[in-house]
Parts: C-alpha cells; structure tokens; sequence
C-alpha cells in the first residue's frame, strides 16, 4: 500500500478505501466479542424468534458502531486527502477510543445494570481516569497492531469479496430492524427487550404505520400483547419491587373506593384561570392543590411514565421491553378494580402507555379514528359517561381520562381579548400559540365540567378520589431562549405542572412544598391501600401530605434526561454532552454540579435492575 507522486489518484484512494472497509470489518468482530459481556446478564428467550432477532441486532449494531466512524471520517479522508500516513493513524485512533468506550461501557454495565451515561462520567475519580488512561493506550497500540495486519492482508489480496459481504451485513440489519419493527407492533417480549443490554441501540419503532399499511391486524395485536405480558412478567431484567407489597385497608380506602385520574396534557398552573377554566378553578377551590408540583418528564412519555410508576424514565425502556405494568395498577386490578380507560391521543404511540402502564388490561380502546382532535377530546367524556351510566354497581373503580387541548385548530385571531393577554408579547411566534393554547383550554374545560357534573349527579363525590394533573408543561419562550412547546428542556416551563385531588374527609388547601409525579404512586398506596412497605421499595418519591419539599428530581424526554435542583439543572444529552444550567437556564460552570446529588440520582437510577 505504497504510495508515490505518479499514483497518489484513483489507486491509493481505492486502496484506501478497502483499508477502511476491512479495518470496519475487524473492529466490528473486536466490538462483538468485548459485547458478549453484555449477553452474559441476558435473560435467554427459547422463543425461536427472539434468538434470531438476538444475533441478527447483534450482529447488525456491532457492525454499525464499527463502521460510523469510518462512514463520519475515515472514508471521506480518504476521498479528500488519500495520504496513508494520514488516513490510518486517524482510523487506528478513531477504532482505539471506540473500543475503550465499549469496554468501559460493558464493565459499567456489568456491574451497575446500566450503561455510561454523562453524569456517570461526571462522577468518576482521578483514579479511574488513570484506568481509562490505561485502556484506551492498550487499545491504541491493539489497534495499530491491528491496522498493520489489515494493510499487509489488502496487499496480498485481489479486491474481491467485500461487497458481498458487505451487502450481507446490511441484509442482517435489515432483516433484524425488520423484525423488530414487526415484534414490537405486536408486542413480542423476546425481541423488545434486548434493546436495553446493547450499548447506544435505537432500533425502529413504526407501530402506527405498520397498522395505516395493513401489516398488522389490531386484534391479533391485542391478543399478542396480552399474551406476551403475562409471559413477560416475571422479567429477569427488572427488580420491581424490591419487596413484595404489604397492603391492608387505607386510611382513605373506606371513605374513598374509586379512584379518578384526569389528565390534560402540557397543562400549565399560571394557564389555570376563571377567565380560561373557570369549572375546573370551581372545582379546584375544593381540592387540595399542589402549587410547586413538577413532573417527572418534558414529554408526555416521560411525565405519564413518573406519575404512575413513581420512578423516573430512564426506566421506562426497560419497562416497555417487557411489558410490567406498575404496582398501582397491579393492586388496582387484583382488588377488582373495573377500569373505565379513555384517552383522545390514544394509548399507543408516543406515549406507548399500553405497553407500560397499562400492559396487561384487555379491550383497550384502539387508536382515534380520524375525527379532528376536538371532537376525539369529546368522545373521552361522551364514552366515560356511557360507562358511568353501566358500570357495575358492586365494585370500585378506576377512571382514567385523557384530554388533549386541541390547539392546533384553534384561531390565532386577535381580535377577541383573552385573559393573560399581557404575556409573552415579546415573540411574535409564541404570542399565537399562546393565543391558540389558551382557547383550546376553554375547550377541555367543558369536558372537565361535564366530568365533574357526572360524578356529583351520580352521588360518587364522597366514594372517589379525584385527580387531575398534567403530564408536563408547556414553553412560549419563557427564558428568551426560542423554545415553544415542550420535549426541548428541562426549564421550570416545560417541566412545571398540575397536581389538584379531591379526597373526601380531607381538608382542602394549597400546598406550597415542591412535589413531584414520582410522589403520587407512594401517595395512593399508603393512603388509599394501606400499604406499610418503605416507599424506597416501589418509587423514589414521598407522601404527598407529607408536605416534604424534593431537594433533587430525575427528569427525562425521548433520549436525555436531567437532575433538577432548586437552583441547578444538570442535563446529559446522547454522545456525552452534558451542561450545568441555572434558574434562567443559561449555562453555569459545570464545576457547580453537585456530586454528591448525582451520586445519589445515579444510584436511583439503577436501583431497579437486576
């Protein structure tokens, strides 16, 4: 692989060109054999599917993380500048810290459960940097050991072979990205829950289009996710909870039998307001409120997944995987609960709430036809009063309604004066959406009221505890940063939500502590189940009547999650970015993170794995 004046074109470049094919190739056979440590916690599925789906992915995401950085670099280096002497001490370098990652990565795994995340790095101590050190010279000198025998085997090689293998490792990725798209429209256990043992493993999700395509039948769907539910319960990947549950009869369980819980989504406290919803103020002046109440997510995945599990989403993933519904609901169906289920954006995706807090429940609505979102908000309360006016009268039950402000059909229009007019003027974009934002609460508000009118007309107020919250915040621009909407940050905006409950023979009151999601499971089974166990054993949060303010709560979106202090917002992004942010949320030195807190939010985070 020489290279002189007279052949520095086409030649060295295909040269080259084979180096980084090959090079990829062998580092993704290294990546592989370093990966099998992460099988070696796997909980093996007989199911013959799940096996090949297992080396499939396996195969198909060592291959990815090996070739990335030849694809990003290695290659259009080689295109733009075919220098030898440049080209490979890149790759060599490139492959080095790559490998030193993943053998952090696994040992980390092996011990803790969980991957390398930014705030786990953040806690390392100068002894483990020297480790590290260690490591990543070893597989510096690995790899350019390894980049010479490439070079000397390209040599001695004609080019021949490497596109048919090549076409071949795309088809195995294909072909399990394939499978995966399909088992998890259906819910197959033993495909899913791989995804949280593989380093940096995204793999498709396209639920909805598979069933607009006619791919996947919505009853054998329905079938299928039951039945691997049940299967699926006795999960190896999960510890939940730690302790079998200890429940009697709680303080409220004789006065209170139902249970309610409404949610209107992206609900923010200072848009609760008589000019705006003046039936839900009403019925709010007779509940306990929480005024500080911050959920456990920016997304409605997120803070839905916090508010009943008690735990923050980091774990949801994992959850998801194998479909383990929350204590809450496990005790609500085991007591005889009957469930009254209706949601205007539907229980599948994205807040995915079929495969996570409602696994299990037969006859889940199926997914809104195509009516507009004004109309679907409607129907919640239309089908909630058809039950309500048939439901067994012999036993408790569990209602949940979820309403989504239909603000995108709403008019942005002016001309009509709106209370809280006065804000967020100062951008043109966030100034029509609040406008529209508002408007569609006016909406949901009707609906609250015809809730509210049901539940005193048919004489269940002093049986039923109510709860209405939001699953997260709403951002018009609030720190003069451009974010409008919510799943951009982890701003007191996007994360500050509603928490009201009704609980006969409770005083009502304002609440001022700071509370959290993570608080409301511990909340209902104490006080509503009698359970005695330390809440440490199910949740991370406390009693809400408790009026303990959080020091720290662990917040998460899509891919990202954060610590959120008072004062302080350490926020770790995909790829190792993390920044340290203020109350404005403009950027702090990050020598202001508290190690002790993320030592404490590292720890939870990996509580609840085997």
């Amino acid at each position: 692989m020489t290279t002189s004046p007279g052949t520095a074109g086409a030649a060295p470049r295909r040269q080259l060109l084979r180096f980084a094919g090959w090079f990829a190739l062998a580092n993704a056979l290294l990546f592989g054999l370093v990966g099998l440590r992460y099988l070696w916690h796997y909980p093996f599925d007989p199911d013959p599917l799940g096996i090949i789906y297992l080396v499939l992915a396996y195969t198909g995401h060592f291959v990815t993380l090996a070739v990335l950085p030849a694809g990003l670099l290695v290659i259009p280096l080689a295109l733009l500048w075919p220098r030898r002497a440049v080209v490979v001490p890149v790759a060599v370098a490139l492959a080095a810290l790559s490998l030193a990652a993943l053998v952090m990565d696994s040992s980390v795994f092996a011990e803790q459960r969980y991957h390398l995340t930014p705030l786990i790095i953040m806690l390392f101590e100068p002894g483990t940097w020297l480790f590290i050190a260690v490591i990543a010279l070893v597989a510096l000198a690995f790899e350019a050991m390894l980049a010479g025998h490439v070079c000397r085997w390209i040599d001695a090689r004609p080019a021949r072979g490497g596109r048919r293998l090549a076409l071949m490792l795309f088809a195995a990725w294909f072909i399990g990205q394939s499978i995966h798209m399909w088992a998890d429209a259906v819910g197959r256990i033993s495909v899913t829950q791989l995804t949280r043992y593989l380093p940096s493993y995204y793999p498709i999700h396209a639920k909805r289009r598979l069933a607009q395509l006619g791919l996947v039948n919505p009853e054998m769907v329905e079938r299928q996710r039951l039945l691997q539910q049940a299967q699926g319960a006795e999960s190896g990947q999960l510890r939940y909870p730690l302790s079998p549950l200890h429940c009697g009869n709680g303080a409220g369980a004789a006065a209170a039998a139902n249970l309610m819980i409404v949610i209107v989504d992206g609900l923010r406290p200072d848009a609760v307001h008589p000019g705006l919803m003046p039936r839900f103020v009403d019925w709010q002046a007779g509940a306990t409120d929480f005024a500080n109440h911050w959920s456990g997510g920016n997304s409605s995945r997120a803070g839905l997944f916090s508010l009943f599990y008690g735990l923050p989403s980091t774990y949801e993933e994992a959850f998801y995987g194998v479909q383990q519904p929350p204590e809450l609901m496990r005790l609500l169906r085991e007591r005889g609960y009957e469930l009254a289920l209706f949601a205007a954006p539907g229980f599948g995706s994205p807040t995915a709430i079929d495969r996570t807090i409602f696994a299990g429940v037969p006859g889940l609505p199926p997914q809104p036809s195509s009516q507009t979102n004004v109309e679907r908000n409607r129907q919640v309360t239309r089908d909630w009063l058809a039950w309500l006016g048939g439901r067994p009268q012999d036993q408790p039950f569990f209602g949940f309604l979820y309403y989504d402000p239909p603000r995108a059909e709403m008019s942005a229009d002016p001309a009509e004066t709106l209370p809280l007019d006065e804000r967020f003027t100062g951008n043109a974009e966030a100034r029509e959406d609040w406008r529209r934002y508002r408007r569609s609460l006016g909406i949901i508000d009707v609906e609250l009221g015809r809730v509210f009118d049901a539940i005193a007309g048919a004489g269940l107020a002093e049986d039923t505890v109510v709860i209405v919250a939001s699953d997260h915040g709403y951002e018009f621009d609030d720190n003069g940063l451009g974010y409008i909407g919510h799943a951009s940050n982890y701003s007191a905006a996007q994360l500050r939500s509603v928490l009201s409950i009704r609980w006969p023979e409770r005083e009502p009151g304002r609440r001022e502590h700071r509370s959290s999601h993570m608080d409301l499971p511990v909340t209902l089974l104490q006080d509503l189940f009698g359970c005695t166990n330390d809440p440490a054993d199910y949740a991370l949060g406390r009693n809400l009547f408790l009026g303990q303010s959080w020091d720290w709560i662990i917040t998460g979106s899509y891919v990202s999650h954060a610590v959120v202090e008072p004062g302080r917002v350490t926020a770790a992004y995909p790829g190792g970015y993390v920044e340290v942010l203020g109350p404005d949320y403009r950027p702090i030195p990050r020598t202001a993170a508290d190690g002790r807190v993320l030592a404490e939010a590292v720890a939870a985070m990996r509580r609840f794995y085997r």
